[in-house]
């Protein structure tokens, strides 16, 4: 499926929205709809209003880098919706070139990573985000002197 910038910047408040770090009804934070995303959409919960407090989510360590899972769910409409965070050592890469079915969207938080699609380099600060269309090849590099700390946020299906 093909979105518009349009349509991918229609979704962008509704993502800031639900990595908000604000509390659910109740007072109390609501579990991240998943720990390990189950293979089939259908398998997934249909994402509800509620807030995925960063200081509550573990890090996952993966060699000098580290990763906070926000959220894993389907959309109302059946579409799969992701969202980690990554914390890239200077001079890393967040992992080997690799592509997939769904877009993404790298929202840049702090450092200077190199964004690389389809061959193609873009360099991201803070406040930038790269977007990859379906099935284009992509990576990213640290290439500043920090740590550079961003999220990623899927949707679509990789199942079909």
């Amino acid at each position: 499926m093909k979105y518009s910038r349009r349509q991918l910047g229609l979704l962008l408040p509704a993502l800031a929205a639900a990595t908000a770090s604000a509390q659910s009804k109740n007072g109390k934070q609501e579990a991240p709809a998943a720990a390990a995303p189950p293979v089939r959409v259908e398998d997934l919960p249909v994402m509800k209003t509620q807030a995925f407090l960063y200081k509550d989510i573990p890090d996952t360590i993966n060699g000098k880098n580290k990763s906070k899972r926000m959220f894993t769910a389907k959309t109302h409409t059946g579409f799969k919706i992701e969202s980690h965070m990554s914390d890239i050592a200077p001079g890393e890469v967040n992992h080997p070139p690799h592509q997939h079915l769904r877009e993404e969207m790298m929202f840049i938080r702090t450092g200077t990573m190199e964004l690389t699609i389809a061959g193609k380099r873009y360099r991201l600060g803070p406040g930038d985000v790269g977007v990859i269309g379906s099935n284009e090849m992509h990576n990213a590099k640290n290439v500043g002197t920090t740590r550079a700390e961003y999220f990623i946020c899927n949707i679509g299906r990789d199942d079909i």
